[in-house]
This record gives structure tokens, C-alpha cells and sequence, in this order.
């Protein structure tokens, strides 16, 4: 019955895309999206060495790579006056292209925020860039094609999960010959989704896409066969700056999943009682997904369930914001965002059948995580305004 109704899905959607998108735009605002790897890069440093008024500390941590020099994780840390309270940590980048948007974020905050909140006893730490690689090549992945929130665990237990479903699917996700976005396969790619999700379900479908798999390494979120160094590198520095503190909080930005625009909020699974109870004061008011009803899903490899692992006994609140782009919480959106994703990964591994359909794909993909819309970079920023300050405020009074 669903395939009935797919061309209005279609024509819906070419309605929206061609109808551009309305609503107010700030040109300071806009200052703080930067368009390549380096110059998000310079601004940061920049700018935390700037706040010396905040009593910042800055640090870099070198990122190995077969093929690239100078990867380079970058810290900013504000202490509080008073130490043993409580730390966030905000950090961007885990998937490499969504880093644009990130750290435009989280240098807004810096300069804009920061300095308005409370910090008597309250901590704060930004990450910036946590996939390099994936950052400066405008890929999600790592330079192994590895999923980095797919990749963190306390134990390689974690690549021996299977995830049968996938393999149901992998011939739809993982096409093996040159990418052409218009093809006649990739035309008709909506309604071989529609099928598999007439067959499986939409849930099961996402859920067997999205979860992640550690079986086909040129395959869409591959969380590998071992664990990339962001672990090795990130799990001391975490260790040491969380030592003094009681409670912590992660806020890790994203960009792709749900709404246009809106600030959805997602913690993965929480099954520690204490736990949910915190994110729900924290995020009152606020709809929280926590990947346990039937419309949405879980992952393997998380980074934010990983850090509370790290940093056991403490009081943990993991979060995280993803700012929505192509309404991928939809059924047309979350074809799209699919198929953006395949033909991304298809030409990563076996190339493009001419120039022009390299520059589409590239441009599709960039656009899926890093929209060049002046309307929706301002209303990340404006969202970003309106939230950061409320929630660190309610963290602070736990």
C-alpha cells in the first residue's frame, strides 16, 4: 500500500526543495561557518588563545595517518574558579564532514556564551575535530573508511557484533561498480527502498542500516576490525581533566538525522535508572529520543556510552545534538539521506563514471551534512543561543 503513495512523496519533495527556504538570516552569525578543514582549524586555536580572560588552555593532539601530515585533534580548556565540581565536555567532529557545522557551534559558544554562564564550579572542555581525516576530505569516516561512533567500546569484543540484518541489505547499501547518480539503477533507488521497506519495515531497515557492522570494511558504517587511535589519544586526556571533577556531562554535535533545522537530542540507550533520571531534569521540556521505541534505533561502538565506561563512578550525563538537514526522520527524507550516503561510499571505493557525476555526488553529500543554506546556519546558531545556556544552567544546579 505504501508504494502507491510514493510519487506524491516525490513530488512533495521536489515542492520543497525548489521552493527554497524561508526564514531570518544573521550575517554575524554566519561569520562563524568556515568551508575548509584549516581554516576551522586556525579560528579555533584563534580563538582560544584569545580568551586568556577565561583563563583558556589550549592543546593539540597529532593524529596518525598514512597519507595525510598534520591531523591534529584540538583542545580548549576553561577551568573553574573552584575545583570538584562539574565538567562538560562539547565536542564535534566524530563523523569528519559534520565538523563544518560543529565547530562553527562550538566556536559561537566560545565567543558568545561562555562568558555569560556561571562557572563558579563549573568546567568546560572542547574537542575539536575528532575525525581529522574525515573533516579535511569531507568524508564521515576515518582514512579505514571506519565509522568513529561506531568504533569506541572498553574491549575488541566489540568487532566480533554481528549484525544480521545488514547482510539482508547489503547488495541495496554497498553497489560494487562505478557511482552515476543518474543511472537508472540510482533513478529507480527510491522505490527498491520502498520494497525493502515494505519487506522488513522501515524500523528494521534503519535499524539494520544505521546500527553499524564490523564484517564489510567498504561498506557504510564499518565500525572496524580494531579500534582507531582517537581512543589511544582522547581516553587519557578525558581521564586526566574529569579526575577532579564529580559529575560530567558530554554534549557531542552532529549534523544529519531528523527535522530541518530542529535540534533533536538523542542519548542512545540508557538502561542505568540514575542516568535517565538525570538527562530528564537536565532536558526538561525537551523531547528526548532515547533510541527505545519502535520509530527509531541503536548503536554498537558509541562514543558517548563509552565515555561513561571511561569515567565509571562518576555522575555522567551523555547527549547527543543533532541538527537535522533533509527531514531523514520522513520516509522521502530517509531515502535520500540513504542514497546520499551509498553513492558517497560507492565512489570513495570504486570511483566515479565521469567528473560531472564526482562533483553531484560530492556536492549531494556535503549539502546532506553541511547545508549551504544562510536560513539554516542561523537557525543552528540561533537554537544553539537558546539551548546551550539553559541546559549548562541546569547542569550547574544538579
Amino acid at each position: 500500500m505504501r508504494i502507491q503513495y510514493f510519487p506524491l512523496l516525490v513530488l512533495l519533495q521536489i515542492f520543497v526543495a525548489c521552493s527554497g527556504e524561508q526564514g531570518p538570516t544573521d550575517a554575524e552569525k554566519l561569520g562563524y561557518f568556515k568551508e575548509t578543514y584549516e581554516s576551522n582549524r586556525e579560528a579555533f586555536r584563534q580563538l582560544c588563545a584569545r580568551m586568556k580572560d577565561q583563563r583558556a588552555e589550549a592543546s593539540t593532539l597529532n593524529v596518525p595517518s598514512r597519507s595525510d601530515k598534520d591531523l591534529t585533534i584540538d583542545l580548549c580548556y576553561f577551568p573553574p574558579a573552584t575545583p570538584g565540581g562539574k565538567l562538560v565536555i562539547i565536542t564535534s567532529g566524530i563523523h569528519g564532514i559534520e565538523a563544518f557545522a560543529s565547530s562553527a557551534i562550538q566556536r559561537f559558544f566560545m565567543d558568545r556564551l561562555l562568558g555569560k554562564l556561571n562557572r563558579a564550579d563549573l568546567g568546560i572542555l572542547l574537542v575539536h575535530g575528532v575525525n581529522p581525516f574525515g573533516f579535511r576530505h569531507e568524508r564521515r569516516v576515518t582514512e579505514n573508511n571506519v565509522d568513529l561512533n561506531r568504533n569506541f567500546d572498553e574491549t575488541p569484543a566489540l568487532f566480533q557484533t554481528k549484525n544480521e540484518g545488514y547482510s539482508k541489505i547489503n547488495s541495496l547499501l554497498n553497489p560494487t561498480e562505478q557511482a552515476n547518480p543518474g543511472n537508472l539503477s540510482n533513478r529507480f533507488f527510491p522505490l527498491r527502498a520502498i520494497y525493502n521497506i515494505v519487506m522488513h519495515s522501515m524500523a528494521a531497515l534503519r535499524q539494520a542500516a544505521l546500527q553499524g557492522q564490523y564484517e564489510y570494511p567498504k561498506g557504510i558504517y564499518f565500525g572496524g576490525s580494531d579500534f582507531e587511535p582517537q581512543k589511544e589519544i582522547l581516553s587519557p586526556r578525558f581521564l586526566q581533566v574529569a579526575s577532579s571533577y564529580r559529575a560530567i556531562m558530554l554534549i557531542d554535535i552532529h549534523t544529519g538525522y531528523g527535522a530541518r533545522g530542529k535540534l533533536h537530542f538523542f542519548p542512545n540507550a540508557i538502561k542505568d535508572a540514575a542516568t535517565r533520571k538525570r538527562i530528564e531534569t537536565v532536558y526538561a521540556g525537551y523531547q528526548v529520543d532515547y533510541g527505545d521505541t519502535k520509530d527509531f534505533y541503536t548503536t554498537t561502538g558509541d562514543f558517548s556510552e563509552y565515555l561513561g565506561k571511561l569515567l565509571k563512578g562518576k555522575e555522567y550525563i551523555p547527549m547527543v545534538f543533532e541538527f537535522g538537514t533533509l527531514d531523514s526522520q520522513t520516509t522521502s527524507g530517509s531515502i535520500k539521506s540513504i542514497h546520499n550516503m551509498i553513492l558517497e561510499n560507492q565512489g570513495y571505493h570504486y570511483g566515479f563514471d565521469s567528473d560531472e557525476s564526482k562533483a553531484e555526488v560530492r556536492r549531494r553529500f556535503r549539502e546532506h551534512f553541511y547545508p549551504s543554506s544562510s536560513v539554516w546556519r542561523t537557525q543552528v546558531l540561533t537554537t544553539s543561543e537558546e539551548v546551550f545556556p539553559l541546559i549548562l544552567e541546569r547542569f550547574s544546579s544538579l
